[in-house]
C-alpha cells in the first residue's frame, strides 16, 4: 500500500495534522485544529467575534484573487516574451540574461516592499509585485526551453520548406512547453507570496490584510486560518489545474502534428 500515491500522501497529511493537534496542546500559543476551523466558519458565515468584529471572507478573499490574476495576466506574457528572446537572439542574450538572472535571485520580499514602496496604499502595488515576481521565472525557464531545441530541427523544418506557422507552433512552442510550464508554475507560487507580503504590510484589504488584523489583534485561530486557506488554495491550484495542464502539454509535445504526407499533400 505504501507504494501507491495517494496513501502517501494521505499519511503526510495526517502526520502533519497529528504534529499540528501535537503542538497545540503543548504550546498555549498555538490554536488547535477545531478553534481554527471554528474561526473559520464564523469568518465565512460573517458571524460575530465579539462585540463589534465581525467575520469577512469572501471580500477580502475576491479582492485578493483579482489582483493576484491581473498580476499574473501581465508577468506571465511579459516573461514568455522576454524568455523568447533571450533564447533566440545571441545579442538579446548577451544583454538581458544576466539581468534577468539577478532578478530572479531576488525573493519575492525584496519585490513586495519594492511595489510597496513606489505605488504606496493602492491596488497596483500588490498587482506589480505579483507581475515582477512572475516575469524572471517565466523568461529564464522559457529561454531554457528555446535553446534546448535541436537547431538541426530548424536546419531540415526550413529545408523542406515547412511553413512559419507550423515552425512556430510545433516546433518552437511544443519544445518550449515544458520549460514554459515549470517557470508558470514558479511564478504562481511565489507571485502569490508576494501579494500575501504586499498586503500584509501595505494594504488596508485582501487575505495578507485580514491576516495581520488578527494577528495584531491577538487571535491566532484567525491568523493560523487565514495563512492556511493561502496554503490551501495554491495547492488546489497546483493539483487541480496546473499538473493537469503540465501534463496534457507533454502529451501535445510528443504528439506527431506534422507528417510528410501533409505537408507536401501525398
Amino acid at each position: 500500500m505504501l507504494r501507491w500515491p495517494w496513501v502517501v500522501q494521505l499519511t503526510a497529511v495526517l502526520l502533519l495534522l497529528g504534529l499540528w493537534q501535537y503542538l497545540a496542546v503543548a504550546s498555549e500559543r498555538v490554536p488547535s485544529i477545531d478553534l481554527v476551523v471554528s474561526f473559520m466558519v464564523t469568518e465565512i458565515t460573517g458571524g460575530s467575534h465579539g462585540g463589534m468584529l465581525l467575520g469577512e471572507f469572501w471580500g477580502p478573499l475576491g479582492l485578493s484573487l483579482q489582483r493576484y490574476v491581473i498580476g499574473l495576466a501581465v508577468g506571465i506574457p511579459v516573461g514568455a516574451v522576454l524568455g523568447l528572446m533571450i533564447g533566440s537572439s545571441t545579442w538579446v542574450r548577451g544583454l538581458l540574461s544576466d539581468t534577468t538572472l539577478v532578478l530572479l535571485a531576488l525573493p519575492a520580499v525584496v519585490w513586495a516592499f519594492l511595489a510597496s514602496l513606489w505605488f504606496g496604499l493602492t491596488d497596483t502595488a500588490p498587482i506589480a509585485a505579483v507581475a515582477l515576481t512572475a516575469v524572471p521565472f517565466v523568461a529564464i525557464n522559457m529561454s531554457t526551453g528555446v535553446r534546448s531545441i535541436d537547431p538541426s530541427l530548424i536546419e531540415m523544418s526550413k529545408s523542406y520548406k515547412v511553413t512559419r506557422r507550423n515552425r512556430i507552433v510545433d516546433l518552437l512552442l511544443g519544445g518550449t512547453l515544458p520549460s514554459a510550464f515549470i517557470g508558470v508554475r514558479l511564478a504562481f507560487t511565489t507571485g502569490w507570496n508576494s501579494l500575501l507580503i504586499v498586503e500584509w504590510f501595505g494594504a488596508t484589504d485582501g487575505v495578507g490584510w485580514r491576516a495581520r488584523f488578527w494577528y495584531d489583534a491577538l487571535r491566532y485561530p484567525g491568523f493560523v486560518g487565514w495563512v492556511f486557506l493561502f496554503v490551501l488554495l495554491i495547492t488546489v491550484l497546483d493539483r487541480l489545474v496546473l499538473r493537469r495542464l503540465e501534463r496534457r502539454s507533454h502529451q501535445w509535445n510528443q504528439t506527431p502534428t506534422l507528417t510528410f504526407a501533409d505537408e507536401w499533400g501525398v
